[in-house]
Order: C-alpha cells, then structure tokens, then sequence
C-alpha cells in the first residue's frame, strides 16, 4: 500500500467589522471581533488519489459560489470537484457568503478581497506540506446539542429543547501522526447549529471555536470542525433554548464541547495507515407537480415586499410559481445537487448542501455495518432544510423552508427515503472502484 500523506493548513478569513452577520436577520451589523473565522484545509494524497476537505467557519456557501472556488482549484491545483469536499461550520456570526432570499444579499467584496483568496492560498500550503501519515479515531458522547424542535403544550412546534425527540449525539474525533509520531492534525465530526450566541454583534466561530481551540492546545495540532446533520439540532444552552441572547453562551457550551472532544482524542491509541478513496457526483432529488397558481397568489398577497426571512422566502417562492405559469415553464422531475465522497479507511465523510435532519444521517450511517459513515451538512453548496417526512406534519421553521425552497415545484414525497438511497448507492458505487 503507498503512504497516505496529509498536508494541513489554516488560513484568517475574518470579514472586517461593520459587515453583515448573516443568519438571523438581513440588518444585523458587526461592531467587533470576538475571535477570528478560519478557513482548514486538509490535503490528501495516495499514489494518484488526491482530495481536499476545507473547513470554513462561515455560514452557508452558495452553490454558485462553491462551483467557482471548485472551479479555481481544479484549474490551479489539478483537484476535481468531485474530489473536493468545502463544509461551512454553520456559525450565525459570520459574513453572508448565502445570499438566501430574506437574508440579504451575499457580501462579494469580502469573498472577492478575503475568501476566496485565503482558500487558494490554504490550499497551495497545505498541498506543499504534504507528509506520510497514519490515521486514530475514536467515537464518544457529547450533549451540546439537542433536537430544538419544541413541541409546546398546544402542539405546535417552536425553537427551544426536545429531549424526547430524535438527535445523534455521536461525536467523532480524527487525529493523524507523522512518521516522527507527531499529532500534525485533527478534525471533529458532530451535528449542532452554530447558534449558541444567538442575534448577537460579535463576529466569531461561535461554540465550535472554542472547542476546536481547546483540542488543538492539548494536541499541539491544527483543528478544525466538520458539522454534520444539524437541521432539527440546536446547543443544549442553559436558558432552555438553542439560541443565546449574549456571546457569553459560546464559552458555556463551548467548553462542554472542548471537554468531550479532548477525551475522545485522549482515547485514540492505534494509529494506522489507511486506504484514500475519493469521487464524487451529481444527484437529483424529486419534485411534485408546482401548486395551483390561485393558491400561489394567496401566499404571494399574505406577505408584504418588505418582508425579510422566512416570510420574504414565502413571497419569493411564489413569485416563482406565478412566474413560471406566466411564461408557460414546463415542470421538471428532479433538481440536481453535487456530492463528494471522501473515504479514509472505514471512515466516510459525504457531503450535501442541505441543512440535514439528524435522522437521515443516522438511516444512512445504519446501512454500512462496517464503515462509520459522517454525513456533513452545508457542504458544496447551500440549498436550505431537508427534513424527513414525518415532520412535515408537525410543520415549523424548518418545514416551512423546506416547502418554499427556492425552486418552483416542492419536493417529491418521501423525498428524505429517496436521498438516503442514492447517497447509499453513491457511497457504495464511489468505494468499490476504490477496490
């Protein structure tokens, strides 16, 4: 077997302050740094095989923002974009780098002046300090997060605390070692939004930063964090909600997660060398007929041009639909989305653009007895909710966004059961020519 080499790289890509704070509202402005925002770039290498995953702690990122960062790579750095993997951590305090429609608009002098530049410089360090590595891993327990679809007394769903619902609480920590035995590297799998400081004027990395600062203090290593399915999980903060109303709720939930992750990565003991695997795809998920365009002008006058979030989203998603009976647009089958897959051993990292439901994560992870498959959430791109179908009767948020997603038809049903599928499919298809 030739050497699995890994080369590592963390670049400053914090916005300067007075910039938008995309997450809750399109009028929130930063007034400080509370700590700065980074992009991780992890460059793997095995005879022919190379992939990249980055880490940024942003948001969302766009899809068409992610095609073109894929597009330089592939143009400077020979990396195809079905090999490369970029994960947004999903912190509420940082630049809009989205652009979703109710949240404003993307902040394109900072991807033009600091995004994309630092990625492309990461990349080219990381790919220069490619070394032989072995491979640790181990999986533990944390309880940052919790399911935070509440559902209140008058059976309607709010954002809070659900104990009684679904949630993985699963965290995995890999850690990599040189020849020389050195820790050069780690990463930390987990499902949570990045919500703890909630409406807040800081820009920072929210919970995960302090957690990912903490095991790299202990290790010695450059750390960085991959989300995983956190559509319906939120942090379990101690004002019983998945919201803070200050930035001091980072550091106490951020340390419950620096805990965890420092005592999963203090029992990691074998480190080994493993097999890269890497490919990737277009998939599609299935659309219903579009609505009635009666009941598309009912909820295109319910809500006002000024409206922003969820209510500007509405609007515009019927907007679509007249617009498309309008100029007679034919309805389509299926949307595309892209998916990456990049496998170390029986560790198995899968992208998707989505803001995943825990369970779909944990459906798809069920399928494969002998692989630990991490099912990442905001990655290659950015298209809103996917939630399961039992949810949908529960309504909510999510359940809303997911409905008024952007395009002109909704979602097909059991569209959930459909992308569990392919993505087994795909994951299995992508390691057996891996054999």
């Amino acid at each position: 077997m030739e050497p699995l080499c890994l080369g590592v790289s963390k670049q400053i890509i914090t916005p300067a302050v007075g910039c938008h704070l995309y997450g809750y509202r399109p009028d929130v402005i930063s007034e400080k740094v509370e700590d700065d925002l980074t992009a991780t770039c992890f460059s793997f290498t095995q005879g022919a095989r190379q992939a990249l995953m980055i880490s940024v702690t942003l948001g969302s990122v766009a899809n068409a923002l992610y095609d073109e960062i894929a597009a330089k790579i592939e143009r400077a750095f020979s990396i195809p974009k079905e090999n490369c993997i970029l994960c947004a951590t999903h912190t509420h305090s940082g630049p809009n780098t989205c652009g979703e429609v109710g949240w404003g608009d993307i902040d394109h002098d900072y991807v033009d002046e600091i995004l994309v530049p630092q990625l492309m410089k990461g990349v080219d360090e990381a790919i220069r300090n490619r070394q032989p590595v072995t491979v640790g891993y181990a999986v533990g327990i944390s309880f940052v997060g919790v399911n935070r679809r509440e559902l209140t007394p008058e059976n309607v769903i709010v954002f809070g605390q659900n104990p009684h619902a679904c949630f993985d609480p699963r965290m995995t920590v890999v850690s990599f070692k040189n020849e020389a035995g050195q820790v050069v590297a780690n990463l930390i799998h987990y499902a949570c939004h990045g919500t703890a400081a909630g409406c807040n004027r800081e820009i920072s990395r929210d919970w995960s930063g302090v957690m990912t600062d903490e095991l790299e203090r202990v290790s010695g290593a450059v750390t960085a964090f991959f989300n995983g399915p956190e559509g319906d999980i939120g942090p379990r903060l101690n004002n019983g909600g998945t919201a803070g109303d200050g930035i001091r709720h980072i550091y106490e939930i951020g340390w419950v997660g620096a805990r965890d992750a420092v005592r999963i990565f203090q029992t990691i003991h074998d480190y080994r060398p493993l097999d890269l695997v890497c490919g990737g795809g277009d998939l599609s998920v299935g659309m219903k007929a579009r609505i009635p365009q009666e009941e598309a002008q009912a909820i295109f006058d319910r809500f006002a041009a000024d409206s922003i979030n969820s209510e500007l989203a509405q609007r515009h998603y019927a907007q679509l639909v007249l617009n498309a009976y309008a100029n007679g647009k034919p309805e389509i089958t299926g949307t595309p989305f892209h998916q990456s897959v990049v496998a170390l051993g029986n560790l198995v990292f899968v992208s998707f653009p989505f803001e995943l439901f825990s369970l779909i994560g944990l459906r798809i992870d069920d399928c494969f007895a002998d692989k630990r498959v991490l099912s990442l959430s905001n990655a290659n791109g950015s298209m809103g909710y996917f939630i399961t179908e039992e949810a949908k009767c529960r309504g909510g948020y999510e359940v809303d966004m997911y409905q008024y997603s952007g395009h002109d038809q909704p979602y097909a049903d059991n569209a959930d059961f459909e992308v569990m599928k392919k993505t087994v499919n795909h994951i299995r298809e992508i390691l057996k020519k891996g054999e």
